[in-house]
């Protein structure tokens, strides 16, 4: 397969996985009441934007992924919203760092839920595709999916405990390389990638770090215990570190990534 339509897939197939992951958040927030400022498919700079309702709904030109940007998300002195344009008479409880505890829990769980709800479609789908009843197709899609699950959860044990290394996990180079060999075999190979990528996104994201939404529900869960908010830019500084530790993560396995490549 020509190497530019592998490139173009893995891009394709990831953009609409954070999307899809995103819509979740972006859901989950308007029935919670969150004021949304923006829900962009892409990164970078602007291509296409409408203002609906309320928020803006953004094309940019980077096509590596898409982000729910909610006021008072990660915006201690409330630079975004003055950007935005947020009505100065706005309730305050239309702030993502004002609503109650249990439907912040709500908005941050529902990333990660619909990535694993889209993997069981696709799992499901496949079987159908492949000629199995309904009632097959959900029990045999059902076993792939916890199987899926339990090997994501065997790798991450496996590198808390020094079984893996760095060395073993795939960087961009290698997930152009499966996308490229999934996709030659044909599109029901693709999608079953595809799942298998979306499952281990949204159990990624599930993970008690922070910077990713399973480490902001474990703080949500904290305040709770503590009845005691952590302060917005303590908050802010903890993600930051956070975030700085997945780019360190990110490099490093790339540039092995690279590396074997060239070797």
């Amino acid at each position: 397969m020509n190497i530019a339509l592998m490139i173009i897939l893995t891009l394709v197939m990831l953009t609409v996985l954070v999307v899809v992951h995103e819509f979740g958040h972006f859901i989950a927030a308007r029935r919670a009441g969150v004021y949304v400022l923006e829900f962009s498919i892409g990164m970078g700079p602007l291509l296409f934007s409408h203002k609906g309702k309320e928020t803006v709904f953004a094309v940019r030109a980077l096509p590596i992924g898409g982000f729910c940007q909610m006021w008072g998300e990660d915006d201690a002195d409330g630079e975004l919203a003055e950007e935005y344009g947020v009505p100065e008479d706005l309730p305050p409880e239309r702030s993502f760092m004002k609503i109650s505890k249990a439907k912040k829990l709500l908005i941050l769980f529902a990333g990660p839920l619909m990535n694993l709800i889209l993997a069981f479609i696709i799992l499901f789908g496949l079987y159908l595709a492949g000629g199995q009843s309904f009632p097959a197709s959900l029990v045999s899609s059902s076993k792939l999916f916890v199987s899926f699950s339990g090997a994501i959860y065997q790798s991450l044990h496996q590198l808390i405990v020094g079984k893996l290394s760095l060395n073993d996990f795939a960087g961009p180079v290698g997930m152009v390389g499966m996308v490229g060999n999934f996709a030659s075999h044909g599109v029901l190979s693709f999608l079953l990638f595809c799942a298998l990528i979306s499952v281990n996104l949204g159990i990624i994201n599930l993970l008690p770090f922070p910077a990713l939404d399973g480490g902001q529900i474990l703080v949500t869960l904290a305040e709770m215990i503590a009845r005691r908010d952590l302060s917005p830019k303590a908050a802010m500084i903890l993600n930051g570190v956070g975030f700085a530790c997945l780019m360190v993560f990110s490099v490093v396995v790339a540039v092995n990534d690279v590396l074997r490549y060239l070797h």
